[in-house]
């Protein structure tokens, strides 16, 4: 993680989403609104993805270093999230998180644990 570092237990919710875009603005709000908008909207998709196909606890990890923003979402499952080929039809709200945060992140990935996974994304600040 960053040099410097915050992290959030996120509670099991529909507004976990809410509270952890709201905790991201309050960590990064020295840093320009096109860098806020992209980290947050990586956040908003992670944490959805996580309540709809992972097992809690969740966590939320923000860190900061001179040149990047990273966000990690923790949660208690091994499954791997798609990135899928063909998004979703327009007219579906569901399926396309992970799409989303490719291509609003620099780059990101996932970190398997013996009791879970970390999905990460970094942007450039």
């Amino acid at each position: 993680m960053a040099s410097s570092e915050a992290k959030l237990e996120l509670p099991v919710t529909p507004k976990a989403a809410r509270i952890a875009r709201e905790f991201v603005r309050r960590k990064f709000s020295g840093i320009g609104d096109e860098a806020l908008d992209r980290v947050t909207l990586c956040v908003s998709e992670l944490v959805t993805n996580a309540l709809d196909h992972a097992a809690p606890p969740y966590e939320l990890r923000v860190g900061q270093t001179p040149d990047r923003l990273r966000v990690e979402v923790a949660d208690a499952s091994t499954g791997r999230p798609t990135l899928e080929s063909i998004p979703s039809p327009s007219t579906s709200s569901r399926g396309r998180g992970m799409l989303i945060v490719s291509q609003a992140a620099t780059t990101w990935g996932v970190i398997l644990g013996r009791h879970g996974k970390t999905v990460w994304a970094e942007i450039a600040s």
